[in-house]
C-alpha cells in the first residue's frame, strides 16, 4: 500500500492559527452543555460493542431505512471509507471516481494499488452526472464507483433515478457503489434517499461530525448488506477495533435528537446562503451560483486559485480551500455552516483582494 499525502488535512493543519477559516464544509461546533445531560455515572469505560451499540444502531438504520443488522459503527466516516476500499479493492482492480470530490474518496483506493478513474462533471452544466459516461467507464471490470451524496464540494444530489441507474451498472459488472452521505439530509424537504435502499451492491457512510457540528466524537458508520459488514468489521479489528464507548453515548444523544440538529443547520444555512449568494453578486471574477442545498459552495475563480489563496492568508488570515485538493484547481471551497459574522468578514477579504488584482 501506498497512500498519498493527504494534502488538505495537512493544509489545514498549516494555517492553523488563521483568523478566518470560511472553508469548511460542517455546521458550527456544538458543545457537551447544549444536550442539558450528564453522563452515566455507570457508563462501562472498559467495554465496547465491536460493531457499535444496540441503540446507536438501531437510530442509524432509521436514517437509512435499512435494518440495524445493516449497520457498522465506525471512528468517522473517514474509517469508514478506509474499510471498504481495503475490504473490496485489489491491486489493478478499475475504481471509478466522481470529480470533484473529498480527496480521501479518490486517494484511498489509489493507496491500495487500484486503477484510479477520475469520471468529471461539466460545471458548465451545473456540475451534471453524465450516466453514459459512467457507464462506458464502468464497462464489465468496474469493482468499485464512489460517489459523495450531497457532493463536497458542489452540494449537486445524485436523485433517486441516478442511483436507480447506478445500481444497474454495478449489477453489470458486478462491482459495487460506495456513497459518503455526510450531507444528504442537509437537503432538507428535496432529501436523496440512501443508496442503501437499492440493493446489497450499495454501500452508504455517514458521520455525526457535520450535521451536527460535533467533529471530535469521530463517530461514523457504514450502512450496507451484512455479508459486506462482516467482511468490513473484520478489518476494523486490525484498525479500532470496537470505538468509543464515550463518544458512542453522546452521539446517540444527538442521533436522538437529529430533527432539531437538521433544523438547527437550516436556520444557519438560510442566513448564509443569503450572504453568500449577495456578497458573490460582488464579484465578478467568481462565477458559479450558490446552491439551494447542502453546506459548501464552488465557485470558478478567473483570478489564479492558488495565488488568491495564498495572498488571502499573508494580507487578511483568510482560509479557503484551492479546488486542486478536490480534482478542479480552477475553483475553490466555500462553507457555509459556519458564524455568520466570520463568513461576512471572510468574504469581504475576498472581494477586497480579487477588487485590488483587477
Amino acid at each position: 500500500m501506498d497512500f498519498p499525502p493527504f494534502e488538505h488535512l495537512l493544509y489545514y493543519e498549516r494555517v492553523h492559527g488563521a483568523r478566518l477559516n470560511i472553508s469548511y464544509s460542517n455546521i458550527r461546533e456544538f458543545h457537551l452543555d447544549g444536550f442539558g445531560r450528564s453522563l452515566p455515572k455507570d457508563l462501562d469505560l472498559n467495554w465496547t460493542f465491536r460493531n457499535g451499540t444496540p441503540e446507536i444502531r438501531r437510530l442509524i438504520a432509521r436514517r437509512h431505512r435499512a435494518s440495524s443488522q445493516e449497520v457498522l459503527v465506525t471512528t468517522g466516516a473517514t474509517e469508514g471509507n478506509f474499510l471498504v476500499n481495503t475490504s473490496l479493492v485489489h491491486p489493478r482492480d478499475r475504481v471509478l471516481v466522481d470529480v470533484p470530490i473529498y480527496s480521501p474518496l479518490r486517494d484511498v483506493p489509489r493507496g491500495v494499488g487500484a486503477n484510479v478513474v477520475e469520471v468529471p462533471r461539466d460545471c458548465q452544466d451545473g456540475w451534471r452526472l453524465d450516466l453514459d459516461r459512467w457507464r462506458k467507464s464502468a464497462g464489465r471490470k468496474a469493482r468499485l464507483l464512489v460517489f459523495a451524496n450531497l457532493n463536497n464540494p458542489t452540494s449537486t444530489a445524485l436523485s433517486r433515478s441516478d442511483i436507480r441507474e447506478l445500481a444497474d451498472i454495478v449489477e453489470e459488472c458486478d462491482g459495487h457503489v460506495l456513497v459518503d452521505e455526510t450531507f444528504r439530509e442537509l437537503a432538507f424537504d428535496d432529501t436523496p434517499p440512501s443508496v442503501a435502499e437499492f440493493g446489497p451492491r450499495m454501500i452508504a457512510l455517514s458521520t455525526v461530525t457535520k450535521v451536527c457540528g460535533l467533529g471530535t466524537l469521530r463517530v461514523g458508520w457504514i450502512v450496507g448488506a451484512p455479508d459486506l459488514l462482516d467482511r468490513f468489521a473484520g478489518m476494523k479489528d486490525y484498525t479500532t477495533g470496537g470505538g468509543s464507548a464515550l463518544s458512542q453515548t453522546i452521539a446517540t444523544w444527538a442521533l436522538g435528537r437529529w430533527d432539531f440538529f437538521l433544523r438547527r443547520a437550516k436556520r444557519i444555512l438560510d442566513v448564509n446562503r443569503k450572504l453568500a449568494a449577495e456578497a458573490l453578486r460582488e464579484m465578478p471574477a467568481l462565477q458559479g451560483d450558490v446552491p439551494s442545498c447542502g453546506t459548501v459552495l464552488f465557485p470558478h475563480s478567473t483570478v489564479d486559485v492558488a495565488r488568491l489563496a495564498s495572498r488571502l492568508l499573508k494580507r487578511y488570515g483568510t482560509v479557503i480551500a484551492e479546488g486542486r485538493f478536490f480534482g478542479v484547481p480552477d475553483h475553490f471551497r466555500l462553507g457555509l455552516g459556519g458564524e455568520t459574522q466570520d463568513l461576512k468578514r471572510g468574504l469581504a477579504n475576498v472581494r477586497r483582494l480579487l477588487r485590488s488584482a483587477s
